[in-house]
């Protein structure tokens, strides 16, 4: 429901309203950019400069569980330094959709997670550190049900976007083609089928088994297989038989 004063829609009214998405597009999505518009850095540089240089004002970048092991690298191996007698602009070594890609080369399998195939990988990993393995921006489990149930997500429709709950905002048109799984209210069950179990101990394997979650039949990046199923199987009746041995029978 909308509140205040209800504005007509005239020429002058939709190029303002126009102008404000833009500038809320500019500061929301600065990480999905291919390239990012390079700003003055506030402090000028070397050419080169050494990591520990930038450690004295982004020391947050290598502080957790979980660091990347570019950082360790050094700051150059992602971002490029441009220097001046009296500026200093950084940007990223390659376009945003790319650069992930020089060090981890994308999977040629026929079925790639959207996010994945666009490139945005940090939609689900930080670039930098993370208390999560992988550099995960959250638990696996929050990871998947973030995106593919859709109560969690933020809707925006005014401004055409949805924001997981770690904090990414995405457009309509990075998620078309998102599936959405319909969970009980407690987000526990009910996929693939009514009454199976999303999460919680594998009763079907009994004790020692791991726990169920996305990846105990999905892929998080490439499959060969449609819906990202686990390789090894050679269909959705094979998958569940890994687990539900005594249908076999």
């Amino acid at each position: 429901m909308t509140t205040g004063v209800i504005q007509q829609d005239t020429p002058r009214v939709r190029a303002l309203r126009t102008a404000s998405y833009l500038l809320v597009f500019t500061l929301t999505f600065p990480v999905f950019a291919v390239r990012a518009q390079a700003q003055d850095h506030p402090v000028p540089l070397g050419k080169n400069p050494d990591a520990s240089v930038c450690a004295e004002c982004h020391s947050d970048k290598s502080k957790a569980k979980y660091v990347h092991t570019a950082v360790s690298m050094g700051c150059t191996v992602c971002h490029s330094v441009t220097s001046t007698k009296d500026s200093t602009r950084i940007t990223l070594a390659s376009p945003g959709d790319q650069l992930c890609f020089t060090c981890h080369p994308k999977s040629t399998d026929k079925v790639l997670h959207g996010p994945y195939g666009q490139g945005n990988c940090i939609v689900c990993h930080s670039p930098h550190a993370s208390d999560f393995p992988n550099q995960l921006r959250a638990a696996t489990q929050d990871l998947c049900m973030g995106c593919h149930v859709r109560s969690r997500l933020k809707l925006n429709k005014r401004a055409r976007t949805v924001t997981v709950p770690w904090g990414p905002t995405l457009t309509f048109e990075q998620m078309k083609g998102w599936q959405y799984i319909g969970l009980n209210r407690a987000l526990t069950a009910n996929h693939p089928v009514e009454g199976h179990p999303v999460t919680g101990a594998n009763t079907a394997l009994g004790k020692g088994a791991p726990d169920i979650t996305c990846l105990s039949c999905h892929r998080p990046h490439d499959s060969n297989l449609a819906n990202l199923l686990l390789s090894g199987v050679s269909d959705e009746t094979s998958l569940c038989l890994t687990c539900h041995k005594s249908l076999s029978l």
